[in-house]
C-alpha cells in the first residue's frame, strides 16, 4: 500500500461504559484516534428482512498501524459510520486491514 493513496480522514471511535440511571448502557463514542486512510469498496448485497429491502456494502480500510485497534470500535469518515468486522494487522509491513460495513 502506498502511503499516497491514503487520502482520506477518518476517526477511530471506542465506546463508552457509561450508563444510564436503569443501567442501561448509552449508545455513546469516543474519539480514540483520527488518521489517514484509504477506503475501498469490496462487494455489496441486497437481501429481504422483516419484509423491507434492505442493503449492505463492505469496504476494506487501510491505515497506518495502531496498537488497540478493536472490532469493538467504530470508524466515522464525514456523516458515514463503519462497523468493523475484522481487523487485519501486520506490524512487519506496518499497515492494518480493517473490513467494515455501513451502519445503517
Amino acid at each position: 500500500m502506498k502511503v499516497g493513496k491514503m487520502r482520506y480522514r477518518i476517526t477511530l471511535q471506542i465506546p463508552t461504559d457509561e450508563t444510564d440511571m436503569y443501567a442501561n448502557p448509552k449508545d455513546e463514542w469516543t474519539d480514540f484516534k483520527e488518521v489517514w486512510a484509504d477506503i475501498v469498496p469490496v462487494s455489496g448485497r441486497e437481501y429481504f428482512a422483516a419484509e423491507q429491502a434492505m442493503s449492505e456494502t463492505q469496504f476494506k480500510i487501510y491505515i497506518r498501524y495502531l496498537d488497540g485497534v478493536t472490532q469493538k470500535m467504530r470508524v466515522l469518515h464525514g456523516d458515514v459510520a463503519y462497523e468493523i468486522l475484522t481487523v487485519l494487522g501486520d506490524k512487519r509491513s506496518g499497515m492494518l486491514t480493517l473490513m467494515v460495513k455501513v451502519i445503517v
